[in-house]
């Protein structure tokens, strides 16, 4: 195939690449990294037609200086595109914007002088080079572990993508000033290289975006939306392995069922907008009482459960004791008004119920309804043992003794 095919078709292929990610983010709506993909497409697909019509490197230097600096905008923009698809900030942004400069400087600098071609374009393409290692090196680190195969596929693409244009540097290097009439047969592989990688980082960056996607999906299945934590479904299945796996080793389950006392109220007086600051407030006094391990669920209005993996009945009284004298302590403002809040548990175990998730949930909502009825801001179990606001108290047997 001569260079000239190997040209259009690589320009049409640039087209063509941005094309079909528009139509993909448009039918999955992840969107993150789509503009600027596209960008970075139609500004190397630019890159290469302007040179070619230029005449190729023997044609006049401006338009093909100007065609090589099109190309590394290009490739800052596929950095770009990568960086926001995996939402992980704006990491070696600062080096890209380096490399343009330098790119920049260099080209102007050399565009109108003889130094052009032994100087000026292996330094572009340098330039080139060192930004695709750098957007390969973010792939790899950032991809996440849900992310580990697409992200490994895509950041291999990049770094062939790279030896390709560090390889065309070595060239230059070598010919010197000969090398434009040399160039014919390393134009060949450079275009064979291009279809090649550009079409699998291409096939990646929609394949990291639909992994981001069902990932995103996931997570908004399992995370209740206003506090983040777990919802019932959620705390289902990580319920299901945690009673499974103490099963296996012997161990015990503790759960925590938790109600806000007096949200009615709240939201009566001070409107849902404060009912929801409370709940949030809360949700991150639970998160840094807990442990690792501990999974923590909304599982409806102003109802928590705790779930408490290798916890017998009385740690799992002072983990909810302790819950609930932190949130005592909290204090809310919302609009100038400061709002306080207290919570009533109700604890079981499968000391008594066994490793039933129902049974552990059920005996553990009688308890907290039994605290309700006893007067509230307090911790109860479905045996004998009671915590107060005023920390242990008095021996009531529970109906369910």
């Amino acid at each position: 195939m001569d260079t000239h095919t190997l040209v259009v078709m690589n320009v049409l292929l640039y087209g063509l690449y941005a094309s079909v990610v528009v139509v993909n983010a448009r039918m999955t709506g992840m969107s993150n990294g789509t503009s600027f993909f596209v960008g970075a497409n139609l500004s190397r697909g630019g890159a290469l037609l302007l040179i070619s019509l230029a005449g190729g490197l023997t044609g006049p230097r401006l338009p093909v200086a100007a065609g090589y600096l099109a190309s590394v905008f290009g490739v800052m923009m596929l950095h770009f595109s990568f960086t926001e698809l995996l939402e992980r900030g704006p990491a070696l942004h600062r080096l890209q914007y380096g490399l343009v400069g330098i790119a920049v400087v260099g080209t102007v600098a050399l565009a109108f002088t003889s130094w052009l071609v032994p100087v000026g374009l292996p330094l572009l393409c340098f330039v080139e080079g060192v930004q695709i290692a750098s957007t390969a090196w973010v792939v790899f680190l950032l991809s996440g572990r849900e992310a580990k195969l697409a992200g490994w596929l895509t950041g291999f693409s990049l770094v062939a993508y790279a030896a390709l244009v560090l390889l065309r540097v070595a060239e230059m290097l070598r010919f010197g000033l000969t090398y434009p009439a040399m160039a014919g047969e390393t134009m060949r592989w450079w275009l064979e290289g291009c279809l090649v990688t550009n079409s699998a980082i291409t096939f990646g960056f929609m394949f990291l975006s639909g992994v981001r996607q069902h990932t995103e999906l996931l997570w908004h299945a399992q995370v209740d939306e206003l506090t983040g934590l777990l919802n019932r479904w959620a705390l289902t299945r990580v319920a299901q392995k945690e009673l499974s796996r103490s099963g296996r080793t012997g161990g015990q389950v503790a759960v925590v069922m938790m109600d806000l006392d007096g949200m009615k109220q709240v939201n009566d007086l001070h409107g849902h907008g404060c009912g929801d600051a409370i709940l949030q407030a809360v949700a991150e006094v639970l998160r840094y009482t807990v442990r690792e391990q501990d999974a923590i669920a909304r599982i409806g209005g102003d109802e928590f459960c705790i779930l408490l993996p290798d916890t017998g009945l009385d740690d799992a009284l002072i983990v909810a004791e302790r819950m609930r004298s932190e949130v005592e302590r909290l204090a809310v403002e919302y609009r100038g008004v400061t709002v306080e809040i207290r919570t009533s548990m109700g604890v079981s175990s499968s000391e008594s119920c066994g490793l039933s998730l129902e049974c552990l949930m059920d005996k553990s909502d009688v308890a907290l309804y039994r605290a309700k009825r006893e007067g509230r801001n307090r911790v109860m179990t479905d045996r004998k043992t009671e915590f107060s606001a005023s920390g242990p108290g008095t021996v009531i047997p529970s109906s369910n003794s």
